[in-house]
């Protein structure tokens, strides 16, 4: 059997032991029989509660249960060694699907859905959080990645601010910032992690800015051009990988 990282992919949240035969749960089951038809034989990459991706073969694909054969077991290389957090100002529609799930592609660790001063969505009952994940576990599957992002519940601007002061840097793009650059901040630097923060439709408010500021963030400027919500977090996060891994 040859490895190949891109073929289908599952997470699971134990240890899998290689040579040894184990039973999905009926969600994995049922995605791997009835959606994409994989029958006895074929092969698949399920990464375990460890980070390591097992090569894994089917043998047997009933609706409710699949069995697959653990074979080998591989270290998993797409993850990045600075964590990433975004925090996203929630957007409206599909904008924040679409962040999500290029962020995933991108390598972000964490998302966490931020309510600044103009969202166009307010907080309510309807939570996303379940759609958000799912989309976050799909670009998972998809890319390659060694683990799933959460998409954690959102917070309030201030709590995003007092929940990013973990990280070595926090990072915040702002249209009215005219000097110092994303560039000039990060050259240099080898952060264990990073905290960014995007703001909305109709981006930060000055109090917000000078909020983030005093919290410790660097205000930065991306360019010439102002980005769309759902441009600006990948766009950054593109920045970075460049910056730490290529």
């Amino acid at each position: 059997m040859c490895y190949n990282p891109y073929m289908t992919r599952l997470f699971v949240d134990y240890k899998i032991e290689e040579n040894t035969e184990f039973a999905l749960d009926k969600e994995d089951s049922r995605y791997i029989s009835s959606v994409l038809r994989m029958r006895e034989g074929e092969e698949l990459t399920v990464v375990d509660g460890e980070g390591m991706e097992v090569l894994c073969k089917v043998e047997a694909a009933a609706k409710d249960e699949v069995i697959l054969r653990a074979v080998t077991r591989h270290v998993n290389e797409s993850e990045s060694s600075c964590k990433i957090t975004l925090y996203q100002s929630v957007s409206k529609g599909e904008r924040m699907d679409l962040t999500i799930q290029k962020s995933v592609e991108l390598g972000v660790y964490k998302i966490v859905p931020v309510f600044s001063s103009r969202c166009v969505v307010k907080p309510g009952k309807d939570s996303k959080i379940d759609r958000w994940q799912k989309i976050a576990l799909e670009a998972a599957r998809q890319c390659g990645r060694g683990i799933i992002p959460e998409v954690a519940s959102p917070l309030s601007f201030k709590e995003a601010l007092d929940a990013a002061k973990v990280s070595s840097l926090m990072i915040l793009p702002w249209e009215e910032e005219k000097g110092q650059t994303l560039k000039q901040v990060i050259d240099g630097t080898s952060p264990e992690s990073i905290a960014v923060f995007i703001g909305p439709e109709g981006g930060f408010s000055e109090e917000e800015a000078a909020l983030a500021k005093e919290a410790g963030c660097k205000l930065v400027t991306l360019g010439k051009r102002i980005l769309r919500t759902e441009t600006a977090g990948p766009a950054v996060l593109a920045m970075l990988l460049y910056h730490n891994e290529l």
